[in-house]
């Protein structure tokens, strides 16, 4: 019983995945009118008009990232800071959510010039999030300039239009590992005795970051947010293309057992 309950976690966070992936599609190419609405009210000067059309927005779609990013500036001006850091959070998150989305519908994509404007929103409000938080702790203000730099480098990629990531036959030197840390067994995991392999796909950036991490292959109880945690902290050289290091989407595995 264990294993059934968690293969069928497995098949609900794979409906769930594909359902948001929709709704970030539409969030993005089908602008609703509050959203419309609300940014030109926000434009013109009538904040409390903007915070009024812009609620009405993100209450029908959470996943409206330009709607979220004007209500954090709009409810800045009206004063209300904590409102404001909550709205810029969730656009800054959305934002990464929705270029994680992108690596996961796709196989080797050839630009995305499509995010430029959502990707640069998205920072932006990561940037407004870090200023508004005056109580951040030394490794939270990192993950969140981290994120920052995340959104730009793919929002300045978006920009260019050019071929930003290749697969591993595309390089003309293949990325190196240097150290590969091993995911932690949750007590869950244990307790269900929850065994296999999580695969995953990740861009070996041409920074030196692992970025865009999805799930090809999860488990249940923990273990594919464990192993997503570990590849964050692989160290690697990068691959190099026509003499330049260039990012790289790879394939990585982790295996649990119990022995």
């Amino acid at each position: 019983m264990p294993l059934l309950r968690s293969w069928l976690r497995i098949g609900l966070c794979a409906v769930f995945c594909l359902c948001l992936i929709s709704a970030f599609v539409y969030a993005q190419t089908s602008p609703p009118a509050e959203r419309s609405e609300g940014v030109t009210l926000y434009q013109n000067g009538d904040t409390l008009g903007a915070i009024k059309v812009l609620k009405a927005a993100v209450k029908r779609n959470k996943a409206d990232l330009s709607a979220w990013h004007y209500l954090g500036l709009a409810l800045e001006r009206q004063g209300k800071t904590n409102d404001a850091r909550n709205a810029h959070e969730k656009a800054a998150k959305v934002g990464e959510e929705l270029l994680e989305a992108r690596f996961l519908k796709v196989k080797i994509h050839s630009s995305f010039e499509d995010l430029h404007e959502p990707l640069l929103q998205a920072a932006e409000s990561a940037e407004r999030y870090i200023a508004l938080s005056s109580k951040l702790s030394p490794s939270k203000r990192e993950e969140w300039n981290d994120r920052v730099e995340y959104l730009r480098e793919y929002a300045a990629n978006a920009e260019s239009g050019e071929r930003q990531i290749f697969s591993a036959k595309e390089v003309t030197t293949k990325m190196r590992v240097l150290s590969k840390p091993e995911p932690e067994y949750t007590e869950e995991a244990r307790e269900h005795q929850v065994t296999g392999t999580i695969v995953l796909r990740a861009v070996f950036t041409a920074g030196g970051k692992v970025r865009g991490i999805v799930p090809l292959n999860a488990l249940p109880d923990g273990l594919t947010r464990m192993a997503m945690a570990a590849a964050r902290k692989i160290r690697f050289v990068p691959a190099m293309k026509d003499g330049k290091p260039v990012s790289m989407y790879l394939q990585i595995e982790y295996s649990f057992n119990l022995y």
